[in-house]
């Protein structure tokens, strides 16, 4: 009866362990946006925080990286030129 209930209570921590993830949006020296799990240091001169502090869930953070990081030029396909005068 002990062994069902340890059973019940380890699939319920590995279920909810996403959950109350916590998520982060850094930009890495190549200035190429991610959103991580673990939180960065504040050691690594490569890497930079950026938005807000803590992000609840990933969606939110990656609705942010919309806003705050902008992909390079180099990044994007070309655009055909445009006949305006």
């Amino acid at each position: 009866m002990a062994y069902r209930f340890l059973l019940i209570g380890v699939l319920l921590l590995a279920f909810a362990d996403p959950a109350l993830a916590n998520w982060w949006i850094v930009r890495a020296a190549d200035e190429k946006c991610l959103v991580v799990d673990l939180e960065p240091s504040g050691s690594d001169k490569n890497v930079t925080k950026v938005g807000k502090d803590v992000y609840q869930t990933r969606e939110q953070a990656e609705a942010d990286v919309k806003k705050f990081c902008k992909e390079s030029n180099a990044d994007r396909p070309p655009r055909p030129p445009s006949n305006a005068e």
